[in-house]
């Protein structure tokens, strides 16, 4: 990043923080289209907003002004596609690391790339500043590692993510640690980064995430149990690999429609998400429903240390 840009995004945070405050123009410092941005965002909130509000504004608004930063080119990319239970994926991998993937559709009869894995050659081109080179096949440790990974046997993590900004990097690797089979609301991802105002930028993050399938951003969903966008094919497609990995999506809607948010045991006096897999051990008779953790907490259950719901 040059002086420049990094002294145009001082300038916007600085001029961000002013606005929120009630002491700013704007036309301030070259950045007017997002200070009004800010200021469309403010108009309905009280007089005083509310303290997470403004730090989700700020992280958000800070976020997007780092993402406008050019990417540094990255060399040496290749790809190549590969069938999954999933369908076909295409994934660019630099130094036998995943940089970037998407589903695509088999190539046509007369042996030539179809229009979606020349869009994937586009967008990976724009994202990384380098035409990728197409090859046979996956390097065959990355390759099982990926198979491995999707079958649930073993985590991959030969991912590289170095290349996208600070704060999607803390979404993205927060997000891989969620279990197979299990989902988190936006606002635990943005809760467990250090930054529990920010829900709304964890879910630009996410929609935005250039290894769909591989960092699962299937896995996180919004907090009334409806899937929410994803980044590899729409609500759809998220629903489709979420039942893939045996995400018991039904039960909890079902409980959501009831007002049950949170599960715990009668015995150990643990609360849960639903869809942690220590939740879904208790026999039905252990099985306490609560509509809050607040509710949970004050009747003298403690909070997972595994899903660590809030």
């Amino acid at each position: 990043m040059t002086a420049n840009q990094r002294t145009k995004i001082a300038q916007f945070a600085a001029a961000t923080d002013a606005l929120l405050a009630g002491q700013a123009s704007l036309d301030a410092a070259g950045v007017a289209p997002e200070l009004r941005l800010v200021q469309r965002l403010r108009v309905p909130a009280p007089a005083a907003p509310d303290p997470a509000f403004v730090q989700g504004l700020r992280e958000e608004l800070r976020a997007r002004a780092a993402a406008r930063q050019p990417t540094a080119p990255v060399s040496s990319v290749c790809y190549a596609t590969l069938e999954t239970p999933f369908g076909r994926l295409a994934l660019a991998y630099r130094d036998g690391r995943v940089l970037y993937c998407s589903a695509v559709a088999r190539p046509d009869s007369a042996g030539g790339y179809p229009p979606s894995e020349a869009a994937f050659e586009r967008r990976l081109a724009a994202a990384l500043g380098v035409w990728p080179r197409r090859e046979a096949g996956l390097p065959a440790k990355l390759e099982r590692g990926v198979l491995d990974h999707l079958a649930g046997r073993r985590r991959l993590t030969a991912v590289d993510l170095s290349w996208l900004p600070p704060f999607q990097r803390r979404v993205l690797e927060k997000t891989a640690e969620i279990p197979r089979g299990e989902v988190r609301p936006y606002g635990w991802v943005a809760r467990e980064i250090g930054a529990p105002g920010a829900t709304r930028a964890v879910g630009t993050a996410l929609g935005h995430n250039p290894i769909p399938f591989i960092i699962p951003c299937h896995r996180v969903v919004r907090s009334d149990g409806s899937l929410g966008e994803y980044s590899g094919g729409g609500p759809a497609a998220k629903q489709r690999v979420l039942q893939l990995e045996g995400a018991p999506l039904a039960e909890i809607q079902e409980g959501l429609r009831r007002g049950e948010r949170y599960r715990a045991s009668r015995t150990s006096h643990v609360v849960c998400y639903p869809s942690c897999h220590a939740s879904r051990r208790l026999p039905p008779e252990n099985v306490v429903a609560f509509a809050s953790l607040a509710e949970a907490q004050t009747s003298g259950y403690r909070p997972c240390e595994v899903c660590r719901p809030g």
